[in-house]
């Protein structure tokens, strides 16, 4: 007996079991073919862009609907996201419309080069129609907190609907609630106090009538400058407050417009994009590498950086010099390269200050009053109206309460900078996925390749857990800073690195950049294509991770009555 157990001391595991032994990570036999999916529930928070292109690709594109259970819950009424809140004056796309659509529903029948919000929130909801994509959607649901269950392996999630609190749960829980969702409202004394109507752009009140009123508008970004654009001409006074410079740049992909300005298609135009697919394709492939090259003129020292600052340069002189105002020439253009804040084409915009009922004002506000604005200069202005056109929270932080491992949280991990692992994962956060994370293609790419591509990489995970009895997997941390390190180092080659305030720096002058990818759409596409499981922990739900290969078959050959030979294929033996 004693040589038995001294043999079986040294003998492997494997032989252990050889030998009718049980080890630690022996299991039974899994009588079901190699990568057998179990069925897995997946909640994902909103139903705009992102949240709409991961439900058509587990519906329609990568079939995954036998394997995943998945609900959308969204806050709001309808499907649109960003296109269904911000509903402002002058609301816009200044991407070209036909390189802002899904990837599998090319639109020819866009009405203008640069499409009006409320056509592009028309096709989003005429896509959800034809493509049935809101029969997992329940709306007016507001998830107000997910916790991870260790034991379980699973989310478990509270959503308010209508004052109810519905509990639901989840191996996987995807946060499609964009990086531009929860508005700013500025920090300005008095706020309160003013007796007028007090609006942000994106929560505009389309019953307010506004024209023939006195206007202010508070910020210079992309929805301050078109809002000023839309309503200069019908009010009665109009004064846009800024605090700092910014580039007023030609139309993006301008080269491929009529005359550098928006145009609208003409319906034989739209009638051949419909019936001739391959020169609709390849007017859209001109206009994706057109609207992707924009990540080198993010470069400082790129020839197309250059080039962006000398158009825009020659651009913005050419109007300024036939404004009254001698302050905007002054100080409207930046010394900080083209992109360091959010690059706006903006036509119209300096034109509106040619206006003697429009005007610019630079001294910072004071407070608002009952009555309108006053500035630290002393000097009060009276408005019907104040517009805050200052953009959105850009901390990246959920709105609902998130708790992962050992009671990680954003809120406390972020409190600095928030930091990603290629805009996807979070270290203690198991199963939980993002999409247009920190440093995601923002700002110089295909947005909507990008939104996709994210999707095809969590459905990816979402297929290996599913079929490799895997409980949880969590970025490693090392990887995750490793990887942050690289890309702060190569952001500092771009012009967001430039001293300004801007969203893409958290709102801070200088510092992290956190909203950008460090690399072009086809390097973030490649990447996440290629990742490896190396930067991962990943844990199952036996004690052998190989418990899925299961009783050697695979699922076609049927215990031996089904193809035996599927490698067999012709044209390749």
């Amino acid at each position: 007996m004693g040589v038995l157990l001294s043999k079986l001391q040294y003998t492997s595991a494997a032989g252990q079991v050889a030998q009718g032994q049980i080890t630690k990570n022996w299991v039974p036999i899994k009588e079901e073919p190699v990568y057998t999916p179990r069925r897995i529930r997946l909640i994902c928070v909103g139903a705009g862009f992102s949240g709409l292109t991961l439900a058509h690709k587990i519906k329609h594109e990568i079939k995954l609907g036998e394997v995943i259970d998945y609900v959308i819950y969204e806050k709001n009424h309808d499907v649109g996201g960003t296109w269904l809140q911000n509903r402002y004056p002058g609301v816009a796309c200044d991407v070209p419309a036909h390189a802002y659509t899904f990837l599998f529903e090319p639109n020819p029948n866009w009405s203008q080069f640069y499409a009006p919000g409320s056509e592009i929130q028309e096709y989003i909801k005429n896509t959800v129609r034809k493509w049935n994509l809101d029969d997992r959607i329940e709306f007016n649901s507001c998830v107000v907190e997910s916790r991870w269950d260790e034991a379980a392996g699973k989310w478990k999630v509270k959503i308010n609907q209508n004052g109810i609190i519905k509990e639901d749960e989840a191996e996987i829980l995807v946060s499609a609630s964009g990086c531009l969702a929860k508005p700013r409202v500025p920090n300005i004394q008095g706020m309160s106090d003013f007796k007028g109507k007090l609006s942000h752009t994106a929560d505009w009140d389309d019953t307010y009538d506004w024209k023939n009123k006195r206007v202010a508008v508070i910020g210079n970004g992309a929805s301050g400058i078109q809002t000023v654009t839309a309503m200069h001409s019908t009010s009665s006074k109009l004064v846009n407050y800024v605090r700092n410079p910014c580039w007023i740049s030609p139309n993006f992909s301008g080269e491929l417009t009529k005359d550098g300005n928006n145009f609208a298609f003409t319906e034989e135009e739209k009638r051949q994009f419909r019936e001739d697919r391959k020169a609709f394709f390849e007017f859209r492939k001109r206009l994706e590498n057109s609207v992707n090259g924009f990540c080198y003129a993010m470069l400082r020292d790129h020839p197309f950086n250059r080039e962006t600052r000398v158009t825009s340069t020659k651009r913005m002189q050419n109007v300024i010099e036939n404004i009254p105002d001698p302050s905007i020439a002054a100080r409207m253009i930046p010394e900080f390269h083209p992109g360091c804040r959010r690059l706006t084409p903006g036509h119209g915009y300096l034109e509106a200050f040619t206006n003697p009922n429009t005007h610019m004002c630079w001294e910072p506000i004071e407070r608002i009053t009952e009555t309108g604005i006053k500035t630290t200069d002393g000097k009060e202005n009276t408005f019907d109206i104040i517009v805050c056109a200052t953009g959105f929270e850009t901390t990246y932080i959920p709105q609902w309460t998130l708790v992962g491992r050992n009671n990680t949280t954003l809120t406390e991990k972020w409190k600095t900078e928030p930091e990603a692992f290629f805009a996807v994962h979070v270290d203690g956060l198991p199963n939980y996925f993002m999409i247009m994370g920190p440093n995601f293609v923002v700002a110089h790419g295909s947005l909507l390749a990008g939104i996709s591509f994210t999707c095809d990489y969590i459905l990816k995970w979402a297929r290996k857990i599913a079929t490799e009895d895997i409980k949880s997997i969590d970025v490693k941390k090392d990887a995750l800073d490793d990887y942050n390190v690289w890309a702060q180092e190569y952001l500092k080659r771009t012009a967001w690195s430039d001293p300004c305030r801007s969203w893409y720096k958290n709102g801070k002058t200088s510092g992290q950049i956190t909203a950008p990818y460090a690399g072009t759409t086809s390097h973030f596409k490649r990447c996440l294509e290629n990742m490896g499981g190396e930067h991962f922990n990943i844990n199952y739900n036996s004690l052998n991770r190989f418990r899925f290969l299961g009783n050697g078959q695979v699922d076609v050959e049927r215990n031996g009555m089904g193809d035996l030979a599927e490698y067999f294929v012709e044209g390749l033996w």
